[in-house]
């Protein structure tokens, strides 16, 4: 193949778009989140790109990786648009767009074959053709330095504050974290999230780094994707390297290693366990792409995903005892390998297992360092809604966060984020953090419009902002505000009542109407959706006098049902489900239907 001149091109650094008519290839990469919508990084690429103020592009090749996550509705909705649209002004596609499923590598890699088989086909120019350099305009200055997941702030705890009363091992535990911004002028508006890049539990690290039989002081080269680290909290660094605990610490997702890791554990066992089996592929990557996404990062999500109980559970790091399970004789291990490289069902035992799980059911294998590390994946910021308005403290940022036990294969299991910050962290600590804008979950512009709110547990959050923001508006300026309704459900009022006594106080003092529902109060299960059933009168006179309504939660349960209860209301009304169909996707239209939830 003659050699190409490739560059990378990041959506988030061209807001006001990008001439792309003077490319001869564009492979364009981005993913969806939440409603359909794209990283909220990439948002302003995306609508330009959609715009009539998008150039014509019929002399360029194009092709679209599109990744999402098939569990939301939404499926790579972005990538698809991208894709129509490239193709409506003109451009001449090279290879057919690809939906990837989450990490669905293999797609990826077919992908990346089938643009790099077609490139020597469509007469592009060389570099030697081009004179040895790009014929495309000069590269952007450098934009000034922000705080992002790259380069994050690290702000100091001046609050850590328990929310439940705890009586047993099984109650819900949930705590309101409070930062403090200092000078580093970060802003939020209600609605958006707190990124907080995580440190896994050292149990968990001391637990890894003897199971691989490595000395945790040893020196290692950080990750490429590692953040910009605080000066102050470097001490672990020795000139550009780390110890290999530090960087378990900081840089590596303990909890979902890589396809690859089996591969590797295989070939390290004794060799006369192993037998050769068919390698699939190892694809070289071509990148002449338009990117919007941290390497590694999660699509749809809030990483995606928004972080609270569910999400945490699914991507929990962290060890409480050993694995206690004998491993196979060295060649069942073996064999086991084999059948799992060779056959589809390594996602499924991977989904369960964490990287010293893996390796210690096949511990006969014993790999070189290097070659786990490269099978582990980067350790991601996880998002909590901001529970707190910038009106009642513009240095201050509040999160409301649930924290995550559980027992997995027979092992207890915490999550990374929730018991770091409910049990490791101390008022006075700093923590790594950025902003994660949510532009497709605000307040409606007008003061006066009522809102709908539905949140049980950690769901409420964005609605305590929502209120704070609302109320002292008001006082300031001296002005009411439209009805604000809140649904919000738990399991016990004495037990898990999320900032129940202010919520009482608001509404006894009719700044809200609040309904509740107790799920495990009575002998039967009771939650908002039914509370929303009840109150069909009041969502229709509120909808019909233009109100918005959110949901925050569960998708995988909670939303959907709520969703439910909201169209039986409205083909009550209208008569059909059909006509609830299209009543609620004129909500959407019309932003008075908005969802932050997760899986």
């Amino acid at each position: 193949m003659p050699p190409f001149w490739p560059k990378m091109v990041d959506m988030a650094d061209h807001s006001e778009g990008l001439d792309l008519s003077k490319e001869q290839a564009v492979l364009m990469m981005c993913s969806t989140q939440g409603e359909g919508v794209p990283p909220a990084e990439a948002r302003d690429f995306c609508e330009w790109f959609a715009s009539d103020a998008a150039p014509r592009l019929e002399a360029v090749k194009f092709s679209v990786l599109a990744l999402g996550d098939k569990s939301y509705t939404y499926f790579c909705a972005t990538g698809k648009q991208l894709d129509g649209r490239a193709g409506e002004l003109g451009g001449q596609r090279i290879a057919d767009r690809v939906d990837v499923n989450r990490e669905d590598w293999k797609a990826v890699d077919a992908w990346i074959a089938a643009v790099v088989a077609a490139l020597p086909s469509l007469g592009l120019k060389t570099v030697a053709e081009t004179g040895g350099v790009p014929t495309t305009a000069e590269p952007v200055a450098a934009k000034p330095k922000r705080w992002n997941k790259a380069r994050p702030f690290y702000a100091r705890v001046v609050a850590l504050e328990g929310l439940c009363h705890i009586r047993k091992a099984s109650d819900k535990d949930t705590i309101r974290v409070e930062l403090d911004l200092g000078e580093s002028g970060l802003q939020y508006i209600p609605g958006d999230a707190l990124g907080i890049l995580p440190y896994n539990c050292p149990q968990a690290v001391d637990d890894l780094v003897a199971q691989m039989g490595a000395e945790g002081g040893s020196l290692v080269a950080p990750p490429s994707w590692h953040y910009e680290e605080s000066l102050e909290l470097s001490g672990a660094r020795q000139g550009d390297k780390l110890t290999l605990r530090d960087a378990l610490c900081r840089c590596y997702d303990l909890r979902c290693p890589k396809p690859d890791l089996l591969r590797v554990l295989l070939d390290h066992l004794p060799p006369s366990a192993r037998q050769p089996i068919k390698n699939g592929k190892t694809n070289g990557k071509l990148h002449i792409i338009t990117s919007a996404k941290t390497p590694g990062a999660a699509s749809n999500a809030s990483v995606h995903s928004r972080s609270s109980s569910s999400v945490e559970a699914a991507e929990a790091n962290g060890h409480r005892q050993r694995h206690t399970v004998p491993p196979l004789p060295v060649a069942k291990q073996a064999a086991k390998l084999q059948q799992l490289i060779s056959s589809e069902s390594a996602e499924a035992y991977l989904e369960e297992r964490h990287v010293i799980d893996v390796l210690q059911d096949f511990a006969a294998s014993m790999p070189p360092l290097d070659k786990v590390l490269a099978c582990l994946r980067p350790l991601l910021p996880r998002l909590y809604s901001i529970s707190s308005s910038m009106l009642e403290g513009p240095r201050q940022v509040q999160v409301t966060v649930a924290v995550v036990r559980y027992v997995s294969l027979g092992v207890e299991r915490v999550g990374v984020t929730s018991t770091q910050l409910a049990e490791r962290l101390q008022v006075g600590d700093l923590v790594p953090v950025y902003m994660h804008k949510n532009p497709d979950f605000r307040l409606p512009s007008d003061p006066a419009t009522p809102i709908i709110m539905v949140g049980p547990g950690t769901g409420l959050a964005p609605f305590r902002s929502f209120m704070q923001e609302r109320i002292i508006a008001s006082q300031a300026s001296g002005t009411s505000y439209g009805e604000s309704v809140l649904f919000f459900g738990c399991r016990r009022r004495d037990q898990d009542f999320l900032y129940g006594e202010q919520l009482e106080c608001w509404a006894a003092q009719g700044k809200l109407t609040l309904f509740t529902a107790f799920s495990r109060e009575q002998g039967h299960k009771v939650y908002v959706q039914d509370q929303i059933r009840q109150q069909r009168g009041l969502v229709w006179r509120l909808l019909e006098e233009g109100a918005h309504f959110y949901v925050c939660g569960d998708a995988a349960h909670m939303a959907g049902s709520v969703e439910t209860a909201l169209l039986d209301i409205i083909a009550e009304r209208k008569g059909s489900a059909a006509a609830a169909n299209a009543y609620l996707d004129a909500l959407r239209a019309q932003q008075r239907y908005q969802r932050d939830v997760w899986y």
